[in-house]
């Protein structure tokens, strides 16, 4: 409850800010898994910019670019006509601009080449925030006229007084994003290297700075982009660098090779064993009275583990559903389950209205003969339950309604596993079946579930009555492919409802159209 009013809080906050303020906030919540560098002076590689598929483009003034004025002109052309390209409203553009410290005509002029058509701008040695309020009294003059908002992201690690300022810095004036970099640092402080020639790793001061990054990114409420990995050609470095950036907790990386992109988009995207797992964390804490602390296959989870559930499942999906210009990447709390969201919101929508898109089922591939799985959903069932269903239904047999019918027909029963005193109302037969089939859903066809093809066989060796609490295994018999859905399997699932006592109560065989990976 408390976590659910504090997350509707948060969307009702951001929805009165200012307009400015509002609309950076959105921004700073877009996806920025992989921010690129693209020079500005390359006709090429512009041209291919926004068909890699990254989530920004960092246009470079700076140190790719060596005539700056020409860098310019090629930038403003690009610009000029971006926004009709495809591949614009999924990408952010971001121009890097001289830094500060440079001659002041540099840096004015990257601002005024890269303004229209743009997103922000990638700040390089940045020190202080006052560089950053200079920038943004800068902007502020600038959009007074043409009502554009812009954000700022700055390479935050590039000299030592940098790396001292690193939390101010991150909480500047339209700050999206912060970012580390530890080349123009080694070279001021003449450092021979910045890795350990045997293992590749960090050395401890750069290894400093990438933590700084990560803790002051996280301390503002911004987001933090891990640095280059240098060798374009080494791809299991750059994975294994993307993994461990991934474990303690960056948003993204820098990328400077095309390849790198879509290797740094499978590694961030959660496995599926760590959907699974956040899922059922979320699903299990939601549906929970007590919030001090569950348990979940012998381990406490408590608050901690939750949140770092829902930002697991912040991220699946997010190569079908990153945010473009409409949008921001957002996440909503849910009533019931996991309902983590990744999607696009239209004009006029708020953050609690966008509907969940999070599959917990496994797919065909997942579905092998002799898999056994033990549903974590449990119902103790009411009669007004029985009452309802059975109104619902229009049937009007007595055995399901008649208490005083029901006296009699307990002793008949008896010899088939009833309760000769319970007296009760049988249980609808078709409700416990439907019961069954939902208690299965989550961890076995919850949206991997294409159609249900029917049941072969539906037994129930023993009644149900009002009262009892029932559980549900489910077994995969076979599967085999489709001749005509080469994307879809067909999957024989039994299903087995127990009661209390354990004895088998429901026992449903049938298939399903399932989705393939």
């Amino acid at each position: 409850m408390l976590t659910t009013l504090l997350l509707k809080q948060q969307a009702t906050t951001k929805r009165f800010l200012p307009p400015l303020q509002r609309h950076l906030s959105s921004i700073s919540d877009r996806r920025r898994r992989s921010v690129h560098f693209v020079p500005a002076d390359n006709d090429k590689f512009l041209s291919k910019a926004l068909t890699l598929g990254a989530d920004t483009i960092v246009l470079d003034l700076e140190d790719s670019v060596k005539d700056k004025q020409v860098g310019r002109e090629k930038l403003r052309a690009f610009l000029d006509v971006a926004n009709s390209l495809p591949g614009r409203s999924t990408t952010e553009v971001l121009v890097r601009i001289n830094p500060l410290s440079s001659s002041v005509d540099d840096w004015r002029e990257d601002i005024a080449a890269g303004f229209d058509g743009s997103d922000g701008f990638m700040v390089p040695k940045v020190e202080t925030q006052d560089e950053l309020k200079l920038l943004d009294e800068t902007l502020s003059g600038m959009e007074t006229s043409n009502n554009n908002s812009k954000v700022l992201l700055p390479i935050a690690t590039e000299t030592p007084l940098a790396v001292m300022n690193i939390a101010d810095i991150a909480k500047g004036p339209r700050v999206c994003a912060i970012t580390w970099g530890c080349e123009d640092l080694s070279a001021v402080l003449g450092s021979y290297s910045t890795r350990d020639n045997n293992s590749g790793a960090y050395l401890d001061v750069f290894r400093h700075c990438q933590t700084m990054c990560l803790l002051a990114a996280k301390a503002a409420g911004v987001q933090a982009i891990d640095g280059v990995y240098q060798n374009v050609r080494d791809m299991d470095g750059f994975q294994n660098e993307a993994n461990y950036a991934k474990s303690i907790g960056f948003d993204g990386k820098l990328t400077l090779h095309p390849g790198q992109i879509s290797a740094l988009h499978k590694v961030l995207e959660p496995t599926r064993k760590e959907r699974e797992e956040a899922a059922m964390i979320v699903t299990m804490w939601e549906r929970s009275i007590q919030k001090g602390a569950i348990e979940i296959d012998g381990k406490m989870i408590d608050l901690p583990h939750y949140v770092r559930a829902k930002k697991v499942l912040a991220r699946v999906g997010a190569d079908k559903d990153a945010s473009g210009e409409q949008g921001t990447a957002v996440s909503t709390g849910s009533n019931e389950g996991s309902n983590t969201s990744i999607d696009s919101k239209k004009e006029g929508h708020d953050d609690d209205e966008v509907f969940p898109r999070i599959c917990m089922g496994k797919f065909f591939e997942d579905l092998e003969p002799g898999l056994k799985i033990r549903h974590f959903l449990t119902r103790t069932v009411t009669e007004a339950d029985n009452v309802f269903f059975t109104c619902l239904t229009l049937n009007p047999a007595p055995i399901h309604l008649d208490h005083e019918l029901s006296k009699g027909n307990a002793s008949s029963l008896s010899g088939k596993g009833g309760n000769s005193n319970s007296g009760k109302p049988l249980f609808n037969s078709m409700f416990t079946l439907a019961l069954l089939v939902g208690m299965s859903v989550p961890e076995a066809t919850h949206g991997t579930t294409v159609a249900n093809l029917g049941f072969s066989e539906v037994l129930f060796p023993k009644p149900v009555y009002p009262g009892d609490t029932l559980r549900a295994e489910t077994i995969i018999l076979e599967r085999r492919e489709s001749k005509s859905r080469p994307t879809q399997g067909i999957v024989t699932l039994q299903h087995v409802a127990y009661n209390q006592r354990g004895d088998v109560v429901c026992k449903a065989t049938r298939q399903a159209l399932m989705k393939k990976k």
